[in-house]
């Protein structure tokens, strides 16, 4: 089973093309056929047609679920680095259960940033960017290519890098801190998070 998540502000949802190519390339590289989407559906209006929305899409070859619901991000302060070895996420399916197996490693704080090879991904739910005296820039190779990270990336607002772990901690090319992206939390929704808040 896939999953879609899709923010829904004022009754309009965001980023609309770019969720929709992902759902075709995902049920494509599964099951060999096209979406069982096309096109969105309307938002309920008489409950969800102001503020910050979640409309959540379980899917396969049919749509098997679709959710609406009033989103409040999570406070996120401190973060762990850990290793996860071959993890691959690069189809967003329902099952986190790897995904929740590295978030239970993360002690005392409150999310993690996920090693592959040492190299930063992502978090147990976004795509990360990392502020820099040099520019914004977001991990070369993400768990998941997420939709906000891809628009940011076609509108040149974020260029790509690849660092590990010890260079993100070490302040290399003037990371000063990271802030935590996906399509629920475009740039700004919540606090950055300063290096200094990042351990092993």
């Amino acid at each position: 089973m896939l999953i879609e998540t899709i923010r829904v502000t004022d009754g309009r949802y965001c980023n609309a093309p770019l969720h929709l190519q992902r759902m075709e390339r995902s049920v494509r590289e599964l099951f060999g056929c096209s979406s069982p989407l096309t096109e969105l559906p309307p938002v309920p209006a008489r409950y969800y047609s102001a503020g910050e929305v979640k409309c959540r899409i379980l899917y396969g070859k049919e749509i098997e679920r679709l959710e609406f619901d009033i989103y409040r991000p999570r406070n996120v302060k401190t973060l762990r680095l850990v290793e996860g070895g071959d993890i691959d996420y690069h189809l967003k399916y329902a099952n986190r259960s790897r995904l929740d197996a590295l978030w239970a490693l993360r002690g005392d704080c409150d999310d993690i940033v996920i090693l592959r090879d040492g190299i930063v991904t992502d978090t147990s739910y976004s795509n990360l960017l990392f502020l820099s005296d040099k520019g914004i820039f977001t991990p070369s190779l993400p768990l998941l290519c997420g939709t906000m990270r891809q628009s940011l990336i076609d509108s040149g607002a974020v260029k790509t890098l690849t660092i590990t772990g010890e260079e993100l901690l070490s302040g290399a090319y003037d990371i000063h801190s990271v802030l935590m992206i996906n399509a629920m939390l475009p740039p700004g929704a919540v606090p950055a998070i300063p290096v200094e808040a990042i351990y092993f």
